[in-house]
């Protein structure tokens, strides 16, 4: 059957009406960035279509050819961070989401650097997810200035933030029973100076890994506890940090936190001026030494495709899907411009060898979450825009984990539109 494309929101495309959307989740939770189009990283013009306000979406499952099962709400939010800036609590009541940076006034459309010059954010929005047909924003609460991400701990009890602003660029939030923050513990005394770029708790809920952007470095923190109440009482900085690659993205543990695994970007002068550089990106494999005895160090590193900013990791720990840019974000007239961008598939082993199986590519631009769904089976990747004219959407694209001694990649026949600048995802399972 011819497919068709329908110009409103929250359509699923069908290929054939015999086939189901294969994904086994309550719901998907995502956020969109408005304010901007992918190109204006490189050349600052905003693009942005009238009326479009940033958005958090809310996707229950099952879905059916012409749902309604998506309900969009207005949440600040943008896409100049990595890939933290939403979370979710363990309950999936709430989602905590960074406002990295603000909404530029409606006159100017265009800025020589959007990285330096868009208006600064400065808070996190806390939205009720408690029933997913009905999201609600409750508050909002500062933070510092340009917030880059955000997690939360494994009991629900904290969350890390890392932002731009001097003494709180690392500072963990005390929640109470409604997910409120009543308290800061600020930054170990002795740590390293510079801008943080990523946070990652330890699923054993008592250390957080953190990457310094200028030192090219990830560092572990150690965190001390009240034994009475477990209460945290401070941070302590744990071993030396270790330099990783280029340009180091965000990072994530195994889920039984035995190794870390964090992406190289490759980009910069540095990158370029490597022996046999050839624009493709990098997944490193780290293992803390989590008792301070000795150092932390590599175990080993595997190429991936370009830009690989997103990845996720596999519930049984087995397998790593890395999202690859490539430049798919240049202006479309750009002689660099990829209308493609691609997924590697990775296989990790317990001793750490992370190897590489092959690459898929697919059409859409600036793909930067993935997740996989509660079986492991699927996952769903984040679209920020598609190749189209007219009326521009952003999506989840959804791909079979097809698995065996040499696991496979199959893209599903189905397409989830929302709107332009979808960019960051996360599953109620």
């Amino acid at each position: 059957m011819k497919k068709l494309l329908i110009s409103i929101f929250f359509i699923v495309s069908i290929n054939t009406f015999s086939q189901k959307l294969s994904f086994d989740a309550k719901a998907i939770i995502t956020i969109s960035d408005a304010d901007m189009a992918a190109s204006a990283y490189i050349d600052g013009k905003f693009l942005k279509e009238k009326g479009t306000k940033d958005a958090l979406s809310v996707v229950k499952f099952p879905l059916e050819k012409y749902s309604e099962e998506v309900k969009t709400i207005g949440v600040s939010n943008s896409v100049l961070n990595w890939t933290k800036g939403m979370v979710l609590s363990p309950n999936n009541h709430i989602a905590y989401v960074v406002e990295t940076r603000g909404t530029p006034q409606d006159n100017i459309s265009e800025l020589k650097n959007v990285n330096a010059d868009f208006p600064a954010g400065g808070f996190i929005s806390v939205v009720d997810i408690s029933d997913l047909a009905q999201p609600k924003v409750l508050y909002k609460f500062p933070t510092g200035k340009n917030p880059i991400a955000v997690e939360i701990s494994p009991d629900g009890e904290y969350l890390v933030i890392c932002s731009e602003e001097y003494e709180k660029e690392l500072q963990v939030l005390e929640l109470d029973t409604t997910g409120k923050p009543i308290r800061i513990i600020n930054k170990p005394k002795d740590f390293p100076s510079g801008r943080i770029t990523d946070v990652s708790w330890h699923p054993n809920n008592n250390y957080i890994a953190f990457t310094l952007e200028d030192s090219k470095e990830v560092g572990l923190i150690k965190i001390a506890r009240d034994g009475p109440t477990g209460k945290i009482i401070r941070m302590d900085l744990l071993g030396h940090p270790l330099k990783v690659g280029n340009f180091p993205g965000a990072g994530q543990f195994t889920p039984d936190g035995k190794y870390y695994l964090v992406p190289d970007l490759k980009w910069g002068a540095d990158a370029k001026s490597e022996q046999g550089y050839d624009g493709k990106g990098d997944m490193f494999v780290l293992k803390f030494n989590l008792e301070g005895t000795s150092d932390h160090f590599l175990i080993t590193k595997t190429k991936v495709g370009e830009s690989p900013e997103g990845f996720a990791i596999s519930p049984d720990g087995n397998m790593v899907i890395v999202a690859n840019m490539k430049k798919s974000y240049y202006p479309w007239e750009s002689l660099e411009f990829s209308k493609n961008s691609s997924l590697s598939l990775l296989t990790l082993t317990t001793d750490g060898t992370l190897t590489n199986i092959g690459e898929y590519e697919f059409e859409g631009i600036l793909p930067q979450n993935i997740a996989f769904d509660k079986s492991g089976n699927n996952i769903a990747v984040t679209v920020f825009d598609y190749f189209n004219f007219g009326k521009h959407f952003g999506g989840i694209e959804f791909w079979k984990v097809i698995k065996g001694t040499k696991p496979t990649l199959q893209k599903q026949d189905f397409k989830l539109f929302l709107p332009r600048g979808c960019h960051a995802l996360r599953i109620v399972k």
